[in-house]
């Protein structure tokens, strides 16, 4: 059952630790951020929503949490207040994963989006599994049969976004803003190079050596199907 943490601050104390969506969702609602981050090394999530925060506040809070290598794979859901002008998006947001909606929690709109993006979910998903490898993105391993690769955070953080989508070429810009929240500039593009090149040199003696490749003007794709 997919997990979800709602962080509120000022929502009344009568209404933490309720679930409010029924039993389709473990659902955990806190007022104190400071709670989750006292437990962020420990505990992890399907989806994160923030709820009730200025864009200052979000980008602490999501930053503070994935320092912690497997709160990077959690989409988080940031939730605007009913009637404001325009929507802020923190600096945070990763398109693709993260979304933001307007809305009260516990509104119609709200728990649909909550539902949508849990879904899938990643707290118990220890693997990324693309067909013969498995990458363990919290141990940094890759495994291919009887071959382990041992990844720095960075190899892993690519090959992470790579194989969940395997065959499919991902553009430099979306690994670096998925996986390390920054633009993609020259010296993250450079920076992103060189892990690349890192990833190659430690697959060279494994029958993945040509799985990583670049696809010129476009990006990089980890092709499955020339593994030997």
């Amino acid at each position: 059952m997919p997990s979800v943490l709602i962080l509120a601050p000022g929502v009344p104390h009568s209404i933490e630790g309720r679930n409010l969506l029924g039993d389709r969702l473990t659902l955990e609602i806190t007022a104190s951020p400071g709670n989750a981050l006292a437990e962020a090394a420990s505990r992890v999530y399907d989806l994160l929503v923030l709820v009730g925060l200025n864009v200052d506040e979000q980008q602490e809070i999501v930053h503070r949490l994935q320092q912690h290598r497997r709160w990077r794979l959690v989409p988080v859901l940031y939730v605007s207040p009913p009637g404001s002008h325009g929507l802020a998006v923190p600096a945070a947001y990763r398109p693709g994963m993260d979304s933001i909606v307007q809305g009260a929690l516990g509104s119609p709109v709200v728990e649909r989006r909550i539902h949508a993006m849990a879904r899938e979910g990643i707290a118990e998903a220890e693997m990324v599994v693309a067909g013969p490898f498995e990458l363990d993105p919290v141990r940094a391993r890759l495994h291919l049969r009887d071959v382990e690769v041992a990844l720095t955070e960075r190899e892993s953080e690519i090959l992470t976004i790579l194989l969940s989508h395997p065959n499919r070429t991902v553009s430099a810009e979306e690994i670096i803003g998925r996986g390390w929240g920054a633009d993609p500039d020259e010296r993250y593009l450079q920076i992103l190079r060189r892990h690349v090149s890192n990833i190659r040199r430690k697959l060279v003696d494994t029958p993945a050596s040509r799985a990583v490749r670049t696809v010129r003007g476009a990006g990089y794709r980890f092709d499955t199907r020339i593994a030997g």
